[in-house]
């Protein structure tokens, strides 16, 4: 009998174990999901026609962007490091776009189709300088979508 209650013992701990370890897995498993960020994080919100971001001061080496767009329309972000001032970006010749090969705009990445209620982030490498963010999409930039990021 008392090998009998020794094995019972045994299988209710083993089944303890097993249920805190499951526990412990659904527990981990009930998180938002969201990687952590690589680097400094910089929240972006694009909407019709802002570009905000939550800094513009950060250190160099990996910087992730997180950029919710709000709408009401698809954006992009491109991120160019350059000397000039935000609002004074090289047009194309159609005026309502900034033009990407312009030699003294020098693009260091960025994000097309970033949909409507959408989150994505974009982590990129920034040497220290001073960059601008904006969307490209004809005639968003012209509207207002830009901001910029000073990296030391």
């Amino acid at each position: 009998m008392e090998q009998a209650g020794r094995g019972n013992r045994r299988r209710r701990a083993a089944s303890a174990l097993v249920v805190g370890l499951l526990a412990a897995l659904a527990a981990a498993g009930c998180t938002r999901g969201d990687a952590a960020p690589r680097g400094t994080l910089v929240a972006v919100h694009e909407w019709d026609f802002k570009l905000t971001t939550t800094r513009v001061l950060v250190p160099a080496g990996l910087v992730t962007f997180r950029i919710h767009n709000t709408g009401p329309s698809t954006h992009e972000l491109n991120v160019d490091r350059t000397d000039i001032a935000a609002d004074a970006l090289p047009l194309r010749g159609d005026g309502l776009s900034v033009n990407e090969d312009s030699k003294r705009l020098t693009n260091i990445g960025g994000l097309d189709d970033i949909r409507m209620d959408t989150t994505r982030e974009l982590t990129l490498r920034l040497s220290p300088g001073h960059y601008v963010l904006y969307c490209n999409l004809e005639g968003h930039y012209l509207g207002g979508m830009y901001a910029i990021v000073q990296v030391q």
